[in-house]
């Protein structure tokens, strides 16, 4: 039983290994893209002509016009968008970045300029929330409610900073919206400070202006402390 027992801890400790491989490449790749950086989450599936898209290409577009490096899971659809609105305008001054997973069959999108993969979902997802200053969730699915809701999570409990959480489709989040006010609301399982760490909006023009502030802030602050 003793030997059995071993021989569990010793597969979980490769695994674990492993693990830490991974986030020590997704380190060393992050830290060559310029500062500051800003996540964009939205569907894989999203046609590059509907509103969703052309909105991702724009916001992204004016992101990397103020100096903000733009940072997707490196797919299709609002990610796709997004990463080919960061480069339509190129600048030596920003990057525009792609995580993928492998073995989802998902692939890698034309524009994004940096790109690797990863095994583990959550170590994507953690790439994906530790060095960004700002995230913007478009519409998307399953993967897409995964990240808004970790995101949440982590800046509700204090494990990351209070940061600009900017979801963009008021029409297509306006039944998520309901079932917070009317039911999560209601029956104590969230509070209204819950509800006002992020930010709801049709407006990409706003959404930019309220990345950039915090974008400067944070900036401003690293400075200070150099």
């Amino acid at each position: 039983m003793f030997f059995k027992r071993l021989c569990i801890c010793c597969a979980e400790y490769f695994s674990f290994f492993k693990v830490m491989l991974q986030l020590m490449y997704g380190a060393w790749k992050m830290s060559s893209v310029p500062f500051p950086r800003v996540t964009i989450f939205g569907g894989s599936r999203v046609g590059q002509k509907t509103k969703f898209a052309q909105d991702a290409f724009d916001l992204a577009q004016m992101l990397v016009h103020k100096g903000i490096s733009v940072i997707t899971g490196g797919g299709g659809g609002v990610m796709h968008a997004a990463n080919c609105g960061a480069i339509a305008k190129k600048t030596s001054e920003t990057r525009s970045v792609g995580i993928g997973v492998t073995e989802i069959g998902e692939g890698r999108n034309p524009c994004v300029q940096d790109y690797f993969q990863l095994k583990y979902f959550f170590a994507r997802k953690w790439m994906l929330t530790r060095y960004s200053m700002g995230f913007i969730i478009f519409p998307g699915g399953f993967g897409t409610m995964d990240e808004l809701a970790e995101v949440l999570t982590l800046v509700a409990t204090k494990k990351l900073d209070r940061v600009p959480i900017i979801m963009v489709g008021k029409e297509y989040w306006k039944d998520f919206m309901e079932w917070l006010d009317v039911s999560a609301l209601a029956h104590g399982l969230v509070s209204k400070e819950d509800l006002a760490l992020f930010t709801l909006t049709d407006g990409i023009e706003q959404a930019c202006e309220i990345i950039e502030k915090e974008c400067d802030r944070i900036m401003v602050r690293k400075k200070q402390k150099s």
